[in-house]
């Protein structure tokens, strides 16, 4: 896993943190002199493992894993082979010297645990938890052996007074309830059953043992006065129901349901017990009353069908197919038992008269094969491919026994291409892998294509790019930078798409709150945008 970061965004501080450089790629994998005593074993490095989930893994801290591999000069960037020291777990769990009046009891840390998914556990808020256990000093670093107080529960459960008449009961909240789900297992509305509930002042937040007014249902369910005629039945609608599903289920086109019931005003809103008219089949079974001359034969359409499957079932082209049935009056909409002509097979193969000078082979198109997959298949551009068969008018559609040439392959991709420099205000250097191109990289990182074109002009040709060519990444808008940072920050970070306060609060080892009040041109801490620079505190002391 590779993180860029910004010239003038390096960490100044704190360990391992001190210093980035450029990304640089290596061929095998680096292998330690030798590990710290007490290390644990030692550990190879596969696809998609970061040093932080290998922490994890081993349960200990990313800190430890770092200073343990001094051979990896750059923790974030590791690679499938690369050897790891995995040093020792830690010595002992932290034990409170004492708990606050009236908490529930003590809880002690196993593998996987974190404070968020504790508090939910035993019902309590993390400010809370958090604020019960002052010997751990970071709530981001827990580990297996820590003992917690866990405070005390909530506040008592809410109970509405009344409720409004006409309702169904009351519903007792359970573990997981949202207001949104209760309100879907009794069949109201979400908006009805929140103003059932003034009680409960934030519908986002409800707790275990709150209790709730479930308001009446739905308004009656919706009957036709009479059904047009030759009408196949009525359906009475069920949960999960819609006009499109039950279409399909009784072989009518949707249009034709929503036409055979005008008392339904809204065809995307239906309601379980609503009563639909099932207008009849369509038309019989349209049959030619002859084929061309020189067809390969008729074909009966099944569920499924298109005219353009039909035509790549049977090689011949979609216009040719269209051609052939006139009786078919819109060839977008074909039925079952429906009956095609099917015209005679396309032209004889196409050959080539020659091929061009180098060229690997000749190749015989085979069903299903496109320019692309073939071009693909021989490691060639679709475009060389293209232009060594000029014989092939439209490349879009071959057929099976064309022979094509294959060119020779490219030459092997230059090194990696990197800028002199990037432009002010850029977000940050991006090394290209297999598959990018800059349209897919500007989407990543939120930039126009040709904001990033105009930021790299040592790629020449935007159209090309190889593993290794690095770009600058322009700011999609000017970021917010502090006019200074407090005393003893580690360092500026540039943010970055898919960047939160709480993430980078956690990828430095620093407490939100701390990240918050070192940043007060955030005016916002909810909202932050690539290219906003932030000032990252030091982490505080470990107690004791």
């Amino acid at each position: 896993m590779v993180r860029h970061y910004s010239s003038g965004s390096i960490p100044r501080c704190c360990g391992p943190y001190a210093s980035f450089s450029g990304v640089r790629l290596t061929g095998a994998g680096r292998i330690p002199a030798s590990c710290p005593a007490g290390f644990q074993g030692r550990y190879t490095v596969a696809p998609g493992d970061t040093m932080f989930f290998i922490a994890q893994r081993f349960g200990v801290t990313l800190a430890a894993l770092i200073a343990a591999n001094p051979h990896i000069s750059d923790p974030n960037v590791i690679f499938p082979g690369d050897v790891l020291c995995v040093p020792g777990p830690p010595t002992s769990g932290r034990v409170p010297a004492s708990c606050p009046a009236g908490f529930q009891g003590r809880y002690t840390v196993v593998s996987g645990d974190t404070m968020f998914t504790i508090a939910q556990r035993f019902g309590v808020t993390l400010d809370a938890l958090i604020a019960a256990n002052p010997h751990i000093s970071d709530p981001n670093l827990i580990f297996p052996g820590d003992v917690l107080c866990v405070p005390g529960a909530a506040a008592p459960c809410r109970v509405p007074a009344s409720c409004p008449a006409g309702f169904q009961g009351r519903y007792t909240v359970v573990s997981g309830d949202t207001m949104f789900s209760i309100a879907q297992r009794f069949g109201v509305t979400l908006d009805a059953l929140i103003a059932a509930n003034p009680h409960i002042s934030n519908p986002n937040v409800i707790f275990p043992c709150d209790v709730l007014c479930v308001p009446g249902a739905a308004a009656p369910c919706r009957v036709p006065v009479s059904c047009p005629a030759g009408f196949q039945g009525r359906y009475t609608v069920v949960s999960g129901d819609t006009m499109f599903s039950i279409a399909q289920r009784f072989g009518v086109t949707l249009d034709a349901l929503i036409a055979a019931n005008p008392h339904i005003t809204d065809p995307n809103v239906i309601f379980p017990c609503d009563v639909l008219c099932v207008p009849g089949p369509p038309a019989p079974c349209r049959v030619p009353v002859s084929c061309p001359s020189g067809f390969q034969g008729r074909y009966t359409v099944v569920s499924g069908d298109t005219m353009f499957s039909i035509a790549q079932r049977f090689g011949v082209t979609l216009d040719a197919l269209i051609a052939a049935n006139p009786h078919i009056s819109d060839p977008n909409v074909i039925f079952p038992c429906d009956v095609l002509c099917v015209p005679g097979a396309a032209a004889a193969c196409r050959v080539p008269v020659s091929c061009p000078a180098g060229f690997q082979g000749r190749y015989t198109v085979v069903s299903g094969d496109t320019m692309f997959s073939i071009a693909q298949r021989f490691g060639v551009t679709l475009d060389a491919l293209i232009a060594a068969n000029p014989h092939i008018s439209n490349p879009n559609v071959i057929f099976p026994c064309d022979v094509l040439c294959v060119p020779g392959v490219p030459p092997p991709p230059p090194p990696g291409r990197v800028p002199a420099s990037c432009p002010s205000g850029f977000q940050g250097r991006y090394t290209v892998v297999s598959g990018d191109t800059m349209f897919s990289i500007a989407q990543r990182f939120g930039v126009t294509l040709n904001a990033l074109i105009s930021a790299n002009p040592h790629i020449t040709d935007p159209n090309v790019l190889f593993p290794c060519d690095v770009l600058c990444v322009p700011c999609a808008q000017p970021g917010r930078v502090p006019t200074s940072c407090p005393s003893g920050f580690q360092g500026q970070y540039t943010v970055q798409a898919g960047d939160t306060m709480f993430l980078i609060a956690q990828r430095f080892g620093v407490t939100l709150d701390a990240l918050i009040a070192a940043n007060p041109h955030i005016t916002d801490p909810n909202v932050i945008s690539p290219c906003d620079v932030l000032c990252v505190p030091c982490p505080a002391p470990s107690a004791g």
